[in-house]
């Protein structure tokens, strides 16, 4: 039968002594996610439901404001006082008082905040709610690092030197260090720790003993350093002991993880190694230690054992040391009596869920009872046999665990703390990768949180696959917001030799950050050009959002040239790294920019993604890029890369770079300050930093103590003692070259570009050499009239407003209100329609040049195939005539509204010369009128078919030549020479027998030459199938006629005619070739060219002095 208790059941069937149901969480961030996330996961593996323990959390104003993650897991909260963390998490009397009022069974402390104060533990026994951790008596003992390294000492193990060196101490009836011993080995005034020092020898570390992740620990490498680290510490925490020990160079960060359980045992769960730090807190912590030699580790583990046995430890813990590989030597460092920060790498490589471990123990269940442990150990998770734990080896680890801090740290300027808004956070877990995260969507860091708001882990077979999967995470992380972090940094430290080969210290981070050995891999012109992309682009933005407030409005004031023209083209300038690069920008599409700088053209495509990023594909490059304009520059992240372009700052003003409070000042009102020397101390994410000069000079306050200050406010002002020095900003005159850009831009299509043009956009090749580049390309009718019926519609749908505005009369501003209004669902089109209108006379331009083309075409009498037809059936609206006549009929006067006039005029000169009826139609109207020709009319031919109805033109003649019906040819052969020797009267002709495919025709003209007095010309036409019957028609047979009237005439007045059959180009499939390009149009000149030279002796005897060639399309 199923227990109807399962938690109460468990508990009794483990020998535990109390059920917890109910748990304050007295913590925030990271620390309260994860003890929630870890508990609920217990419990619904063990029971099948997350339900089994209600969490309770604590929460300021602030972290509700910024969204935090741990507020959504609670099942309730309780608003707590905001500000520093005395007024909430550190409060230890607010802490309890909520628990009593909550009823809760237990209070979890997480780390830092009151979780090493030994008055929570001992005021919750009194109220008889348990702490889970350890007593107060232990937690005093061993929690404070004083007492601990007293302790350690006392129990033989290893200690370096130390402001307690050799002191040992019995312990007290309450388990507790006796006062007159501990104040022994504390600091207490500047001096005292000068003293010290010159005793230990420096490098030294001055810490807090209730200091920890990073706060209340300083490093001095000589005297003046110590006095600054020494009131450094003692502010960041107030009230704290205060010690000092030698610092170990070259030395490594190890832990072990221990835990322990009201019934004495204590056990060691392997360690971690936290030797990549920087500021003394952990960046990548990673476990297991395998920098140490396996022996060596064990007694490591032993002595932490001992040591916490010794005080009767229960609860999680971790022993720290400092290693020193080179001799194979360890040293103890501090005990903390909490769950640590990076436990979760512990979990990975053990299976325990520590958090879930630390509530079994507090629920009174021995160790070797808890499941985690005993399949740590190999043994029957079922089991309640006891376990030897300081005998009794675990098995080998098989895995490697590694792991990175996510924090709101700016890695280009020393991991100094930031703060603000977290847009988004985008993490994918995977087999060998998890994260946990602090902040949830649309949240943020506050000034007074922890600066770490993520962990991120990777596992592997070994050292280096865990790094691998670790790197491959780090890359696919995404955050977005106001804060600064370092994953790009942490890649690049990951990729070093130094880490990949396990060769680091603790001393490591905090040399590369000082020597700058680790920088972004993108070049400072790379970094410039997206800066500048990234200005354009919100540049764009804004100016476009204040024409749409405008029109909202009903104001019309940004919808003149002069603003939607700055939409289009416009300079933009950054300055970075003390030169100024000035670009102009033009845009040729909506998302397309190209920027020029000293004679170069880089052209970019942008997108924007729907959470603000932009897609900027350059070159062979596609690059993701973000960007925030804060008061100290811009910060532009570009892939995983975060680039700070400063503002340019008076160097007389000493701003502030982060949030936070005014500590002190350094130096008093009027003071002479060096260049680098620390002026200011301000308190940020609960640390203390020094801020320092730019420039020598008298120092002049802004603020008082005490005073809250913002990223770029102003904190003091700098009389300069030499205002030379300050460095100019000098104009960039160099090559602006770009490794992904290996050529200038391709130029765009030609329809593709003028059809941006039309929009308003710009081209660096002007509007009618691309109409003209775009008409040679045409193959085909079809295809000229669906480009051309396309560009025209495009300036006819912008333009049809404005125009009927003229023709009706209306005032040019009501046009415009009622665009706005007809276009309130869509403004953005309201604005694109006033872009293009406000560059009408460059669109005037083109829609002038492509009706040239067309006029020009239709005028010679030919229509081309490259010209569209313009007359086509009539119920196709949208065909190139319709819009013709469309533009014929535009306003004929100029107005505000626009000036069409030169449109209209052109327009309707196309329409003047263009026929009134397809090809066909003609060519069947014009075999008509030949075939209807009476044999007496072919020797007058006054009137030439299709003279009067319009059929008549050169195109049709030459193709009826070629006629296949053998009485039309020679009637065309007739009408073509009547045409050709007008106005001259013809008095002859006669169709000659040919051979082959060839036709011929003489005739006779009479040819003036003074007044009253003509000559006969005579003259010859040759039909030719195709140019290749060229050689062999220019014969003695045929020529023969003209040799005869040359001999009478002695002057070469003769002419030849030749027209080409519609198969002229027997070798070429494609006929429009021939119009298409010059080279096919230079090989038939030249074969012809050729032909004439051989049979110029032919020539010159049949007395020729005019050659004409007719090639049809």
């Amino acid at each position: 039968m199923q227990h109807l208790d399962p938690l109460a059941a468990y508990v009794e069937d483990r020998k535990g002594r109390r059920v917890i149901r109910k748990i304050l969480v007295a913590n925030n961030g990271m620390a309260a996610v994860k003890a929630i996330m870890s508990m609920r996961r217990w419990t619904f593996v063990e029971f099948g439901s997350e339900q089994v323990i209600t969490f309770v959390a604590m929460a300021t104003q602030d972290d509700l404001n910024a969204n935090a993650e741990f507020i959504r897991l609670a099942d309730s909260f309780v608003e707590v006082p905001s500000g520093k963390n005395i007024n909430n998490y550190a409060n230890v009397d607010l802490i309890c008082k909520i628990a009593q009022e909550q009823k809760v069974d237990a209070v979890w402390p997480g780390w830092g905040h009151a979780s090493e104060n030994p008055n929570l533990p001992a005021t919750l026994k009194k109220m008889g709610i348990t702490f889970i951790g350890p007593n107060s008596t232990v937690m005093a003992a061993l929690g404070d690092k004083i007492a601990a390294n007293i302790l350690a000492q006392t129990a033989k193990v290893p200690s370096i030197p130390w402001s307690g060196d050799g002191l040992v101490a019995d312990l007290t009836e309450s388990g507790s260090v006796p006062d007159e011993v501990f104040k022994m080995a504390c600091v207490e005034t500047v001096e005292d720790a000068i003293e010290r020092a010159s005793k230990i020898g420096y490098p030294v570390m001055v810490k807090a003993s209730e200091g920890g992740g990073g706060k209340g620990i300083r490093k001095a490498t000589n005297e003046e350093e110590l006095k600054v680290a020494f009131i450094n510490v003692k502010t960041e925490v107030v009230g704290s002991p205060i010690f000092m020990m030698q610092m170990c160079s070259e030395a490594r960060h190890l832990e072990v993880q221990i835990l322990g359980d009201e019934y004495g045992n204590t056990l060691a769960l392997n360690g971690r190694d936290c030797s990549t730090q920087r500021r003394f807190q952990k960046i990548f912590e990673e476990g297991p230690p395998v920098i140490a030699k396996p022996d060596t580790f064990k007694q490591m583990e032993r002595a932490a054992q001992r040591l916490t046995k010794l005080v009767g430890y229960t609860g999680a813990g971790t022993v720290e040391y400092l290693y020193s590989a080179e001799h194979d030597k360890f040293y103890f460092l501090e005990l903390n009596p909490r769950l640590q920060v990076e436990h979760p790498v512990t979990e990975g490589i053990t299976g325990v869920n520590l958090p879930a471990t630390q509530l079994q123990v507090a629920m009174g269940i021995p160790l070797h009872n808890v499941p985690d442990i005993r399949r740590f150990y190999g043994l029957d998770p079922t089991g309640t046999d006891s376990i030897d734990f300081m005998t009794t080896d675990y098995p080998p680890i098989t895995s490697h665990v590694l792991a990175s801090r996510i924090t709101a740290e700016n890695p280009e300027d020393g991991f100094k703390p930031t703060s603000g808004k977290i847009n988004s956070i985008r993490f994918q877990s995977s087999g060998d990768c998890w994260g946990y995260f602090s902040v949830g969507l649309k949240g943020g860091i506050h000034e007074f949180a922890d600066s770490q708001f993520g962990h991120v882990f990777a596992k592997g077979a070994n050292r280096n696959e865990a790094r691998k999967h670790l790197l491959f995470a780090l890359k696919n992380i995404d955050i977005s917001g106001d804060i600064r972090h370092p994953v790009d940094y942490l890649l690049e430290l990951l990729e070093t030799d130094a880490f990949k080969d396990n060769t680091i210290d603790t001393m490591w981070l905090d040399k590369i950050i000082a020597e700058k050995l680790v920088s972004p891999n993108h070049g400072p012109l790379e970094v410039v050009f997206f800066a500048t992309v990234y200005r354009a682009f919100e540049l764009v933005k804004q100016r476009t959002q204040a024409i749409l407030s405008s029109m909202q409005k009903g104001q019309l004031v940004l919808l003149g040239k002069s603003d939607t023209d700055g939409l289009v083209t416009f300079p933009v300038e950054t300055v970075f790294e003390g030169q100024k690069f000035t670009f102009q920008v033009e845009r040729s599409r909506a998302d397309t920019f190209v920027f020029s700088i000293n004679g170069a053209r880089i052209q970019a495509k942008v997108r924007e993604q729907p959470d603000g990023s932009l897609y900027v594909s350059v070159g062979n490059l596609s690059q993701l890029i973000k960007g925030q304009e804060e008061a100290l520059g811009l910060r532009l992240v570009m892939g995983a890369a975060t680039v700070m372009i400063p503002t340019v700052h008076d160097a007389s003003e000493l701003r502030s770079d982060v949030n936070g409070k005014v500590v002190r000042y350094l130096h008093d009102e009027g003071t002479e300050v060096k260049k680098g020397e620390a002026y200011i101390e301000l308190e940020a994410m609960k640390m203390i930093m020094a801020l320092k000069c730019g420039e020598d000079g008298k120092i002049f306050h802004a603020k008082s103590a005490g005073s809250i200050v913002s990223a770029g406010e102003l904190l003091a002002t700098l009389e300069l003692k030499d205002p030379s020095k300050v460095q100019n900003i000098e104009t960039f005159a160099g090559d602006f070259s770009l490794t992904c850009v290996q050529s200038e831009p391709e130029p765009a299509p030609p329809e593709e570009a003028l059809a941006a043009l039309l929009d308003g956009y710009v081209s660096a090749e002007p509007g009618p050499a691309l109409v003209e580049r775009l008409f040679e390309q045409f193959s085909s009718s079809e295809m000229a009239a669906e480009s051309v019926r396309g560009l025209l519609e495009k300036y006819l749908a912008n333009e049809r407003p404005f125009a009927a505005s003229i023709l009706e009369k209306r005032p040019y501003d009501q046009v415009l209100l009622e665009l706005i209004n007809a276009g309130k669902d869509e403004p953005g089109k309201v604005v694109g329609t006033m872009v293009a209108h406000n560059k009408l006379a460059e669109r005037n331009a083109i829609v002038l040049a492509m009706l040239r083309e067309m006029v020009s075409a239709e005028g010679s009498g030919m229509s081309c195939m490259y010209v569209p037809d313009v007359k086509t059936d009539e119920d196709m609206g949208s065909a190139v005539h319709t819009k013709i006549i469309e533009l014929s009929e535009m306003p004929g006067s100029a107005s505000m509204a626009g000036d069409y006039c030169g449109v209209r005029y052109l327009a309707q000169q196309l329409l003047d010369v263009v026929p009134h009826a397809s090809h066909e139609e003609r060519a069947a109207e014009f075999r008509r009128e030949l075939d209807n020709l009476d044999e007496k009319a072919l020797s007058s031919l006054a009137e030439l078919p299709g003279e009067n109805n319009g059929s008549l033109d050169l195109e049709l003649m030459v193709e009826s030549l070629s006629d296949a019906d053998a009485k039309r040819q020679p009637r065309a052969m007739h009408a073509y020479i009547h045409w050709l020797a007008a106005p001259s009267h013809v008095t002859d002709v006669k169709v000659l027998e040919a051979p082959g495919l060839v036709s011929a025709a003489a005739w006779t003209q009479r040819y003036p030459v003074k007044r009253f007095e003509a000559h006969d010309r005579h003259g010859l036409l040759l039909v030719l199938p195709n140019l290749s019957s060229l050689d062999s028609a220019l014969s003695e047979q045929l020529l023969g006629s003209l040799c005869a009237s040359a001999k009478a005439d002695k002057v070469p007045l003769n002419m030849l005619h030749i027209a080409v059959g519609r198969d002229a180009f027997a070798a070429g499939t494609d006929r429009t070739l021939f119009y298409n390009t010059d080279e096919e149009l230079a090989t038939h000149l030249q074969h012809c060219s050729e032909v004439f030279a051989r049979k110029a002796e032919l020539l010159r005897t049949a007395g020729v002095g005019e050659i004409c060639m007719a090639l049809p399309q």
